[in-house]
């Protein structure tokens, strides 16, 4: 295979799998990252941490998911695909992420930080706060990972 002979079909798959590797892959090494900030037990390094994943949410993952979602709907266009149900949840995932992320996670992520500002890094608010946000995006994240399974098994 060379360049000149890519599909734009291949090119809209390529495109939509790298957006979807960067979210959930990003997704992973943030939960990663998290319960290890969590379990060293040291406020500093948890708050700086919670500084830049909401850095990495604004800026890595919206723009990943956008992608993904528009990348996506070209496939359905580009490859005659029908609305079959892994299709679906797929899009049905994505939407209750963008819903999540734009109604709690981006804000909460405001909230924790102001909390940490103006009460320091040991904010029992703070700390209630991240341990809550940190649930919701677990659970995000294990419905990202069935979709990923979807696309790949297609069941």
């Amino acid at each position: 295979m060379t360049l000149a002979s890519i599909t734009t079909y291949e090119t809209y798959l390529a495109v939509h799998a790298l957006a979807a590797v960067v979210w959930v892959g990003g997704a992973v090494a943030v939960q990663a990252f998290a319960i290890r900030a969590t379990r060293a037990n040291d406020n500093g390094y948890l708050v700086a941490i919670t500084k830049d994943i909401e850095w990495l949410g604004t800026r890595i993952f919206i723009p990943a998911s956008l992608l993904l979602v528009v990348f996506g709907f070209l496939l359905i266009s580009k490859g005659d695909w029908d609305y079959e149900s892994w299709v679906v949840f797929g899009l049905a995932a994505w939407a209750a992420s963008f819903l999540v992320g734009s109604t709690f996670l981006g804000p909460e992520s405001g909230r924790i930080s102001k909390a940490f500002a103006t009460e320091g890094a040991d904010s029992p608010d703070g700390h209630r706060r991240l341990r809550r946000i940190f649930l919701i995006s677990r659970i995000e994240l294990a419905l990202l990972i069935l979709v990923v399974l979807a696309m790949a098994l297609k069941p």
